[in-house]
């Protein structure tokens, strides 16, 4: 029963210590000297007040010359939204160990979407958070400091205490006699367990999902697998069926004669068969069968309207609303003039019907082939890739 007992209690320790890596509860004050702020398309919050349960991660930053600002993180993956600024802020968070990541697309004077991961000192007296910003002209990348208010010495964990008092540049302990230490000769270091599939990667994936510009929206999220495996170093790191989420940032449906839809789309994780999982924001290439042109730089998609059968179109709207005009007219005794005036119906319902339902949308049908570019290593250990 006692050892039962210490079991419990033991695991209970654990439980509660990454608990504690997880919990930004405090107030923070913005360190400038050690953030990167130069690129944000806003300053960042000076001081944030974090408020934190099981549920939700609640903020809160004073605002100039009015009432505070608030915004919040549910945990279980439902998405929020707030008010910030005068831009409306709609956000999702998950937890990827003992980082929390987010992201939010923020819509108003400007629109971009924000990324950041959240992670806490071993002390949990700073919480450091990178930012990511993703424009039509680029992404760029800033790290947000803040040093928690209040916080002792006496508040940080027993490790961070054992570290203080035993830093890393103290001598080692003199050995007891007749010990001998042997360091390992360079072929018996052990082999690196780390594989990197590196930034620039070039991955084919299969869209589970139909997109277009006619029926999609900003934030609709799209599913798709690896279609060909990728190796490093003789190791297959990513099989062939691995999942990969996306996301559209911006749909633009084509309006008019001459509009063309414009379809933004992002890639967001990867997920191996296994469930080990990591995040990037990477780019769309190319696509197969996809109908419209695309903007590797961008990740856009611009619609082309195929009109190779307008013309039969046109002429068989004409001689139906010949014939149906004809017919109209000799009922009501016109005669001719019925012909004529169901020739122009006709042709210009069969003009309406092209431009109409031949719009430039942009499409993605299911099951197209397209080119994923990696914007960051990933980075997996050897036990985590077993194939």
């Amino acid at each position: 029963m006692r050892k039962l007992t210490l079991a419990f209690l033991s695991v209970a320790a654990c439980l509660l210590a990454l608990d504690s890596d997880r919990d930004f509860s405090g107030q923070w004050t913005l360190d400038h000297a050690a953030s990167s702020t130069r690129t944000l398309p806003m300053p960042p919050e000076e001081r944030l007040t974090i408020k934190q349960d099981d549920l939700a991660i609640r903020c809160s930053a004073p605002s100039a010359g009015g009432p505070a600002v608030q915004w919040s993180y549910l945990l279980n993956g439902t998405e929020t939204r707030a008010r910030v600024s005068g831009d409306t802020r709609n956000s999702v968070a998950k937890w990827e160990g003992a980082a929390l990541l987010t992201n939010t697309l923020v819509s108003g004077s400007s629109d971009y979407t924000l990324m950041d991961r959240w992670k806490l000192s071993r002390n949990r007296s700073t919480l450091t958070i990178t930012r990511q910003v993703v424009q039509r002209g680029g992404t760029t990348e800033d790290t947000l400091v803040y040093r928690k208010v209040g916080l002792s010495v006496r508040e940080a964990p027993a490790n961070a205490r054992r570290a203080a008092a035993f830093p890393a540049s103290a001598p080692p302990p003199t050995p007891a006699p007749g010990f001998r230490s042997v360091a390992p000769t360079p072929a018996e270091k052990p082999a690196t367990q780390e594989l990197i599939v590196p930034a620039g990667t070039h991955i084919a994936l299969t869209l589970r999902n139909a997109v277009d510009t006619k029926h999609s929206h900003e934030g609709d999220h799209i599913y798709l697998e690896t279609a060909v495996p990728v190796a490093v170093n003789d190791h297959i790191v990513i099989p062939r069926g691995s999942f990969v989420n996306g996301t559209i940032t911006e749909s633009k449906p084509a309006h008019g004669v001459k509009g063309k839809g414009e379809l933004f789309l992002r890639f967001d994780s990867l997920t191996l068969p296994n469930g080990a999982t990591r995040d990037f924001r990477s780019r769309l290439a190319s696509a197969s069968s996809a109908r419209g042109q695309v903007d590797s730089k961008e990740g856009k998609i611009t619609g082309e309207r195929d009109g190779s059968s307008d013309a039969r179109t046109v002429a068989l709207g004409t001689g139906i609303g010949a014939s149906v005009g004809g017919i109209a007219g000799s009922a009501a005794g016109h005669g001719l003039e019925g012909v004529g005036l169901g020739a122009a119906a006709g042709a210009a319902a069969g003009l309406a019907s092209i431009f109409h339902g031949k719009r430039a949308e942009a499409v993605l049908p299911q099951g197209t082939t397209v080119d994923m570019v990696l914007d960051r290593d990933l980075r997996f250990n050897r036990s985590e890739v077993p194939f």
